[in-house]
């Protein structure tokens, strides 16, 4: 059913309300995905802050103008699904590089069900080897991890450091005695 031109609106606000409170977009282009394969990834993603909408295209496009973002080309045909993500980038982009490995079609061509065509992080349009990359990033939680060995390891060395002079010193002093 056509949508009257009070709901494209409200569509087209609706657009620009995700784009700006998101840190990051990945545009993916949705071929016969399931709405139960949307709504399983919504799940996955849900816990992350992040969102997934299969979009209108030409209402996207005017949403995305409206931002001041450029508009990927591939938004002029077939349909498309939009992954916004807030502070965490990573955990959704990992999930949505899972999709489209489960998505992938079993038929001789290899044809993919879902392809990430885009993206923006930051208000930087992303090239797709930009937003697939994204998932091969650390997760916050796994940055957080290697940050606080980092600083562990090197605090381990300052307590060496601190505790040797002491030690130095109680040993001369234990051979001092010694000797008399």
């Amino acid at each position: 059913m056509a949508k009257t031109k009070s709901q494209k609106k409200d569509l087209v606000k609706r657009y620009r309300d995700l784009i700006d409170a998101s840190k990051g977009i990945i545009i993916v282009k949705a071929n016969k995905i399931t709405p139960n394969e949307v709504n399983a990834f919504r799940n996955d993603v849900f816990d992350s802050g992040a969102k997934f909408h299969v979009v209108k295209n030409n209402l996207f496009k005017i949403a995305l103008k409206d931002s001041e973002y450029e508009v990927i080309d591939s938004l002029n045909f077939g349909e498309h699904a939009v992954l916004f993500t807030k502070e965490d980038i990573v955990s959704p982009s990992k999930g949505l590089k899972k999709l489209v490995d489960d998505t992938k079609l079993e038929d001789k061509e290899k044809t993919q069900r879902v392809t990430i065509v885009g993206g923006y992080l930051d208000g930087a349009q992303l090239s797709v080897e930009q937003a697939i990359s994204l998932a091969d990033m650390p997760s916050k939680e796994e940055s957080i991890a290697m940050i606080l060995g980092i600083i562990d390891q090197a605090l381990g060395g300052v307590v060496n450091v601190l505790n040797d002079a002491p030690r130095s010193f109680v040993t001369i002093l234990d051979q001092a005695f010694k000797e008399e």
